[in-house]
């Protein structure tokens, strides 16, 4: 046991290299901040934590193109004003804690589920369910029902033009960032280890490829034809050379200042890749019926994890007279925010041993002498800190996250620094131990077989339709449709304990061979060749 689970303890306090996080931590601590200083200078530091949720809007769509990005940011401040009307309405109710375990239960279910079906990313459903934890516990009154949605609704607002603006300054930034990461990902393949020990690298690389061909507008083949070399790279059919690697991290460096993207001699498989991609995005466009993909069912059965490991924690801490019953059913919730066990473990692991160091600072930062104004500061600075650390690692950031969550408690509702620091230890321990065990009896053992499954599909429709091509529409679209039930098959899998190592590289070859096919077919529907000429 000590030797299986070693591997996984070195997994989670691993440490990874990032780029642009000053630029995001900044823009969180900015939307933060000024909802805080505007209404503790107003005189309403209670208004001012419920305005801190709303604030939280900042926090998601990290580095998402700005069209997606605005569709993203609405739907999350939405769900934070849901949260936060669940979470005082919970206050009024006769006997709030339970009340309150129950609303956080509910919303961390309902908010997983979403985020995951629509691949939000993180923080994920955790800050619906923690707006709903913290107003549960505040002193409410009628008047608040409508007031705290409100005030969440207009800082909301606020952290939405904050991360926005962007679009005004370098409305294509994201875009080079997504690409430059495909390329960086790719370049790491010449380092990784062959096997299982690689296998992290290789699908770490495939996502990123996958975000920089989503940020990619069909108007820019340079940046499309940078990710195509990226993918040929990811494929290994050149062998992984260091002499590539480099080359790739100067085409990196290259797309990420502002400018014309550079643009290296490309192959015809290459080519073949950029035009595939377009034609599958058409076909996938065209009106007809689809057949259920596998990532409601997946988003499905983790939400119901978050749903049972949240009542149950909260429900355990009520009934031992703990204080606080919200923070055992949150941490079950926030470890339930990974895509597989694997990661569940590493993120319990991280937030257990996080909140745990992350108490003392929490205590110190709490008995800080001072007005309001004091845990204003302490309140942006853990914002930046915890933002910076986040991307690093989960368990770093839970330094700055632990103090960031009671500090805004104590904006509404001040509370003995020796209560709190206790009641948050055991609660984090125990709501960490029963995401895990939710999350291993929720665990999809039908993934890999489903992912076998959409593999042998594609390559038998693929085989077909390069024999056959009488069909100009119907058995392209088909493949298509498989090509995307592959993909939503593979993420589902990708970090599930017993995956083949060798998995990654069959989807790649399928995916590949599908797109190079459809590349072949200048007749597909409404006009195909000419909408991707």
């Amino acid at each position: 046991m000590g030797k299986s689970i070693m591997p996984e303890v070195k997994a989670a306090a691993k440490v990874r290299p990032v780029d642009a996080a000053w630029a995001f931590a900044l823009r969180a601590g900015l939307a933060v901040a000024i909802p805080l200083v505007v209404l503790v200078a107003a005189g309403h530091p209670a208004w001012a934590g419920v305005a801190t949720f709303g604030a939280f809007t900042a926090l998601y769509a990290r580095d998402e193109p700005y069209p997606r990005r605005a569709r993203v940011l609405t739907a999350a401040a939405t769900g934070l004003i849901a949260g936060v009307f669940a979470g005082t309405a919970a206050a009024l109710a006769p006997q709030p804690e339970p009340f309150g375990t129950a609303a956080v239960a509910v919303v961390g279910g309902a908010a997983t589920l979403l985020c995951g079906r629509f691949r939000v990313g993180p923080p994920g459903g955790l800050m619906f369910a923690f707006a709903t934890a913290v107003t549960s516990a505040m002193p409410a009154t009628p008047t608040d029902l409508w007031r705290h949605p409100l005030l969440c609704a207009g800082s909301a607002l606020l952290a939405w033009l904050i991360a926005m603006t962007g679009a005004l300054i370098d409305r294509d930034a994201p875009m080079r960032l997504a690409v430059a990461r495909a390329l960086r990902a790719a370049a790491a393949l010449s380092t990784a280890p062959a096997g299982t020990a690689g296998l992290l690298a290789r699908q770490q690389a495939a996502a990123a490829i996958e975000r920089a061909w989503r940020a990619v507008p069909p108007d820019r083949p340079a940046e499309a034809l940078l990710i195509a070399r990226a993918e040929t790279e990811l494929s290994g059919v050149h062998g992984h050379r260091p002499e590539a690697a480099a080359a790739l991290r100067s085409l990196a460096d290259q797309v990420a200042r502002r400018g014309p993207a550079p643009v290296p001699e490309t192959e015809q498989a290459e080519t073949d890749e950029v035009l595939g991609r377009r034609i599958y995005a058409l076909l996938l466009r065209e009106p007809g019926p689809r057949r259920p993909g596998p990532v409601w069912p997946a988003a499905a059965r983790v939400a119901l994890g978050a749903l049972a490991a949240g009542a149950a924690a909260g429900v355990l801490a009520h009934v031992t007279g703990l204080g606080h019953p919200y923070w055992a059913a949150l941490s079950a919730v926030a470890v339930l925010q990974a895509d597989s066990l694997r990661l569940t473990l590493h993120k319990s692991i991280q937030r257990a041993a996080g909140t745990t160091i992350g108490l003392f600072l929490a205590g110190a930062a709490v008995a800080l002498p001072g007005d309001h104004w004091t845990l204003v500061a302490a309140i942006a600075i853990a914002q930046v800190c915890a933002e910076l650390l986040v991307v690093r690692n989960y368990g770093l950031a839970m330094l700055a996250i632990t103090p960031l969550a009671l500090l805004v408690g104590e904006l509404g509702k001040p509370t003995p620094a020796a209560d709190l620091i206790g009641d948050r230890l055991v609660q984090t321990l125990l709501g960490c131990a029963l995401g895990l065990i939710a999350a291993a009896l929720v665990r999809n053992r039908a993934a890999a077989r489903h992912l076998d499954e959409a593999i042998d599909e594609v390559t038998t429709a693929t085989t077909a339709l390069r024999r056959d091509r009488s069909d100009a529409t119907g058995e392209a679209r088909r493949l298509a449709l498989l090509l995307l039930t592959l993909r939503e098959a593979y993420g589902v899998a990708s970090g599930e304990p017993g995956l083949d190592p060798g998995v990654t590289e069959q989807v790649l070859t399928a995916e590949r061979a599908g797109r190079q096919v459809l590349a072949g077919r200048r007749d597909g529907p409404s006009g195909l060749s000419g909408s991707t000429a």
